[in-house]
């Protein structure tokens, strides 16, 4: 009888741990948005990049559309969704400390996404559209950077974005009204030339101040590297200049 109560007791501690509740899933401290990103016609958008800013916390939507933001100090915070093919969404509240928010983003599609990539006859890409930089992504020699790219960055103001990026670096040069961030090439070509959704800069086109305005950029360091749609923009005042092109969310997704 003893002998078989040793054993009682030996497998009622083997089996005790395994029928035990196992504890719950530590969340991380802090307060938490979560919600949903929707079309305009109320359709659940899946693979949408949702930030929140500031501290620049991100999340991704799962197949219904859902997502959550977990660890946030309490205070403002401005929640964006972005996906290519839609106009991008925001939303601004307070979070109390360890708090929860759930919120409703609605993207509106902007045409068909860039799922087909259109060149013109004679083989360029687009120069005044975003399928332009998506064809030139795919075959060209410059550096292409995403909105996705972009906010791993990390930075607040666009200049900001050429500190990562070889062959440039940015100086702090003084104006009339203020100090501004300016990107300088480190080749032998000392000028650089802006377009912004394709077009030259002016008074009534200029490059985004804030890197979250820019949903798309191109760059190439050498003039030879410009692709055939841009290359009349690599000069100025006789001599060969590195090229930007910004895309904003303004810019038309094909021509």
């Amino acid at each position: 009888m003893k002998r078989w109560q040793g054993t009682l007791t030996i497998l009622a501690a083997l089996i005790c741990p395994i029928l035990a509740p196992a504890p719950y899933a530590q969340q991380p401290p802090g307060g938490t948005i979560s919600g949903i990103v929707r079309d305009s016609a109320a359709r659940p958008v899946a693979e949408a990049d949702v930030t929140a800013n500031p501290d620049g916390h991100r999340a991704r939507t799962d197949s219904s559309g859902r997502f959550t933001i977990a660890g946030l100090d309490g205070g403002n915070y401005t929640v964006r969704a972005r996906k290519f093919g839609y106009s991008p969404a925001e939303w601004t509240a307070d979070l109390a400390k360890n708090g929860h928010l759930e919120v409703t983003l609605t993207l509106t599609p902007r045409l068909a996404t860039l799922d087909t990539v259109f060149t013109r006859a004679d083989g360029q890409c687009s120069a005044l559209s975003l399928d332009g930089f998506m064809c030139r992504r795919q075959r060209g020699k410059g550096v292409y950077l995403d909105y996705t790219d972009i906010d791993d960055k990390g930075t607040t103001y666009t200049a900001d974005i050429f500190r990562d990026i070889d062959g440039f670096r940015v100086d702090m040069r003084p104006t009339r009204s203020d100090i501004v961030r300016v990107p300088v090439p480190m080749t032998g070509w000392r000028c650089l030339t802006y377009l912004v959704d394709g077009r030259p800069t002016s008074g009534a086109v200029r490059v985004p101040l804030f890197s979250g305005d820019v949903v798309a950029m191109e760059v190439y360091k050498s003039p030879d590297d410009v692709p055939q749609e841009y290359q009349r923009y690599t000069w100025s005042g006789g001599s060969r200049c590195s090229l930007a092109v910004f895309w904003t969310r303004l810019a038309p997704l094909r021509p």
